[in-house]
């Protein structure tokens, strides 16, 4: 990936970031779930409306939830994962393949009715165990994930909702390099997240606002 970056200035930065957010960390703030899920479907090319939100943001009985759209139960679903996401972080638990399939399918939300074949799913097993044996040196940790992320954008692995079970492997893969969760932006990512010299500038980008908000908040 010959994308030119200055490495220096933003390894410095970084680290020095990455020291101040390690005592910061408190889970997932309810916005910001909020934020990433609707971010991660609009890059889908999926409207999302507030009401839709506010209805998969708040608690509900089985029943009611059994009952709710299925836009809602994605979305309902998605917050949910990102909340396992964050978890399994702190705990230091490995990410495992039958966890991503039903992200999947908990994504889908009965939606899509094609399963993982054989090469997808060991091209799922081979991206889980890039992602369980991380890179843990910032420079390559960071080009590695813009790299990954690329590949699993220009050629789908998934059958559906791809981008966004991509950007949910994204994150975990942010968080076993001992990096914060990112979020897109909808209105003027979508052409840099397949070109590597404009994703790797935005990704160190955004990890830096992320550190931004952990430290702050």
């Amino acid at each position: 990936m010959p994308v030119d970056v200055d490495w220096a200035r933003w390894l410095r930065t970084l680290e020095r970031k990455r020291g101040l957010a390690r005592a910061n960390r408190t889970g997932l703030p309810v916005s910001f779930n909020r934020q990433m899920t609707v971010t991660s479907f609009r890059l889908e090319g999926i409207d999302v409306a507030d009401t839709d939100l506010d209805a998969a943001a708040e608690r509900r009985t089985r029943v009611q939830r059994a009952f709710g759209s299925r836009q809602r139960q994605r979305l309902r679903n998605h917050m949910a994962i990102l909340l396992s996401i964050v978890r399994r972080l702190t705990r230091r638990e490995p990410l495992g393949v039958t966890q991503c399939v039903r992200w999947y399918t908990s994504v889908s939300a009965g939606l899509s009715t094609s399963s993982l074949d054989l090469p997808g799913m060991q091209r799922l097993e081979s991206t889980v165990r890039r992602i369980n044996s991380p890179q843990m040196r910032l420079q390559p940790a960071i080009t590695e994930i813009a790299r990954q992320h690329i590949d699993l954008l220009t050629d789908p692995m998934f059958p559906s909702f791809n981008g966004i079970l991509a950007r949910l492997l994204l994150q975990v893969h942010l968080g076993h390099c001992g990096l914060p969760l990112v979020v897109f932006d909808p209105a003027i990512d979508p052409p840099r997240l397949t070109d590597p010299a404009l994703l790797l500038p935005r990704l160190l980008e955004l990890i830096d606002n992320a550190f931004d908000r952990l430290i702050t908040h």
